[in-house]
């Protein structure tokens, strides 16, 4: 358990708000500029490891334990995906694409939305920084008692 007190536990949990927000508006407009996936998702995992030190190891694998080398492979399979089927629609490998789409709510139209395929790319890539960080700082962090409790 960790020793911290309930101010940094607090302002870990602000920060970690602030951070996950900053982190999604990085990624989605990384589809119109590069590098929005790996940052967003450098700043979404370095959130999660604030909270990992305040809180320690235990209290969050209590709470949440989320299979981190999962995301990575996800990631990884989202982001090849994305890069591979351009060459099924008789394209060249890694070509991006767009479209709008409008959005309409009881048909009152609202806005048109721009999808733009190396966003889904860069979301790939979102997931496998942060499956890749935490995966490697879970490792790194975990504290093996004499039983070897954590594995």
């Amino acid at each position: 358990m960790a020793d911290t007190t309930v101010i940094t536990k607090t302002i870990a949990k602000v920060c970690l708000m602030i951070d996950m927000l900053y982190s999604i508006d990085l990624l989605l407009i990384g589809g119109n500029r590069p590098g929005g996936g790996f940052i967003g998702g450098v700043l979404c995992a370095a959130g999660i490891g604030l909270i990992y030190v305040a809180y320690g190891y235990d209290a969050i694998k209590k709470i949440w334990n989320p299979d981190w080398h999962m995301w990575f492979g996800y990631g990884l399979l989202f982001a090849s995906i994305t890069a591979w089927s351009p060459l099924f629609a008789g394209h060249k490998y890694f070509r991006s694409a767009f479209d709008f789409v409008p959005v309409e709510v009881g048909g009152m139209h609202l806005f048109e939305l721009e999808l733009v395929s190396s966003m889904f790319f860069d979301l790939g890539v979102y997931f496998v920084v942060v499956g890749g960080l935490l995966f490697i700082a879970t490792k790194l962090g975990a504290d093996k008692g004499p039983e070897g409790e954590h594995e």
